[in-house]
């Protein structure tokens, strides 16, 4: 991989991304607002929030993607979570939280 490449994947994994991967999440699917809804998950931090994700929308209701319009920790989670998006290689596994994907019945992939 060029260094490049490297460093490119390496500022993709900061911030958003990171939190995504490390913070106590739990993404849950087929329960409670989204029993029976394809591709809406609730994702239950560890303070009890809870936030609806859409898949198919790229919505989240949590107040950074609806009043900053990114792409907000709850949606990569999830993404992560079912194994939409690769975990980057570059992240350790040691740091990524023990939860990730655990009540998905998609799995985490890793990148290589």
């Amino acid at each position: 991989m060029a260094a490049a490449e490297a460093e490119s994947i390496q500022e993709d994994v900061d911030g958003i991304d990171r939190r995504a991967l490390t913070q106590y999440l739990t993404v849950l699917e087929d329960v409670s607002r989204v029993a029976g809804a394809d591709g809406q998950y609730l994702v239950v931090s560890e303070s009890g929030s809870e936030y609806l994700v859409d898949t198919r929308l790229k919505a989240c209701e949590c107040p950074d993607h609806r009043y900053r319009e990114r792409e907000c920790k709850h949606l990569k989670r999830v993404a992560y979570a079912t194994g939409a998006r690769p975990v980057p290689s570059v992240v350790d596994r040691d740091d990524i939280a023990g939860e990730l994907g655990e009540h998905c019945s998609g799995e985490p992939r890793w990148s290589r």
